[in-house]
């Protein structure tokens, strides 16, 4: 009987050291609230990034639509300078057939002036 109160004794003692073992590595209150804090600040943190990423993702998209329409009137303008390069080459083509006209024209004047004044020289 007396080996099984000894026992009893030892597994107490074994219990309790365990028990108190265990109970040393748990965290304190001020421990906890140190990690509280600290899990909050991760979370701001972690919220305001998001933020910030969904302005720039804005920020890309807007620039996204920007550029397009740079594009196309980038596009616009080259076809209207290339419309407006093939004008020129009309009007100059026009200039010189007028110049043309012109000349025949002043050629003719000068073949009636001198036909108008062999008539009226005789």
């Amino acid at each position: 009987m007396q080996v099984l109160k000894n026992g009893r004794w030892l597994m107490t003692f074994a219990v309790m050291l365990f028990l108190g073992v265990g109970l040393l590595g748990c965290a304190t209150s001020s421990q906890i609230k140190v990690l509280e804090d600290r899990i909050q600040q991760a979370l701001d943190n972690a919220d305001e990034a998001l933020k910030e990423c969904q302005s720039a993702k804005a920020a890309v998209e807007d620039s996204s639509r920007y550029s397009a329409e740079a594009s196309a009137s980038a596009q616009r303008a080259e076809s209207a300078a290339l419309k407006s390069e093939k004008a020129a080459v009309r009007a100059e083509e026009a200039a010189a057939l007028a110049a043309g006209y012109a000349r025949s024209t002043e050629e003719m004047a000068k073949k009636c002036e001198d036909i108008f004044e062999r008539i009226t020289a005789k």
